[in-house]
């Protein structure tokens, strides 16, 4: 471990483990440096990861100070952890197993715990997806918005924030699916159905149902979408590109 990997983690745990609670101003790089015997760039460092991991913040003039994250923070992070980590293997599969691991649990909770309000935004984004059947951009973004909002309706924030790393990569998916002559219809009826088994608190409906729309969506995504998105030259065995005809 290097000198700046340790200085991140050590602050990491104080943070997490209450030691320095959210508002808890930081010393400067100088004393930062001689307190854990590290120089004052890589305290520099450090703190720039910090900072872009949500668990800091800078006041010009005042100070670093101590926050937690929020959900966009622990997404962003999520994110580029996977643009830069084994991209080699990850594939079409890969993606709709962690989809299905996520959404079917957010479709469970969400049935148990969602309240009227969510149904209507639900609602919304369903009716959304009805209009919107031959504009493939509106179209998209409403079908997304409907599993980041279910997520949200499981009131568990934990579950958005590992849904959100994966929506540029599903909304481009939905994108080229798009132009399948199958792909709206199973759309709207896999959404609607995941919809009606959430507002009538049936909760193994809702997650079966979730289940079985994220295998038709797995049937029309195109690998393509993954190639774009984490591009590296061979993709778990998947034909790159350059030689795909």
């Amino acid at each position: 471990m290097t000198l700046l990997d340790g200085l991140v983690d050590a602050l990491t745990r104080q943070i997490q483990d209450g030691e320095l609670p959210p508002g808890t101003q930081l010393p400067g790089e100088a004393a930062l440096g001689e307190q854990w015997g590290v120089s004052r760039p890589v305290v520099r460092e450090a703190l720039a990861l910090l900072r872009d991991r949500g668990y800091l913040h800078t006041v010009n003039g005042s100070g670093t100070f101590v926050r937690h994250p929020d959900v966009g923070h622990v997404s962003a992070a999520l994110e580029r952890h996977m643009s830069l980590t084994e991209r080699e293997v990850l594939t079409v599969d890969h993606l709709y197993e962690a989809r299905e691991a996520i959404e079917s649990a957010a479709a469970r909770l969400a049935a148990l715990r969602s309240d009227e309000q969510d149904h209507l935004l639900l609602s919304r984004y369903l009716e959304d997806m009805g209009r919107s059947r031959g504009d493939k951009a509106a179209y998209a973004a409403a079908d997304v918005g409907f599993h980041v909002e279910l997520a949200r309706a499981s009131k568990n924030p934990m579950l958005p924030a590992l849904l959100l790393p994966l929506v540029r990569t599903i909304v481009e998916g939905v994108m080229e699916s798009h132009r399948s002559p199958r792909g709206v219809p199973l759309g709207l009826e896999g959404h609607g159905m995941i919809l009606t088994a959430v507002v009538e608190r049936d909760a193994e409906r809702a997650a079966a149902a979730m289940a079985a729309h994220l295998a038709d969506s797995r049937k029309l995504f195109p690998p393509d979408v993954l190639l774009r998105n984490f591009s590296h030259p061979t993709l778990g065995g998947a034909t790159t590109p350059s030689t795909r005809h």
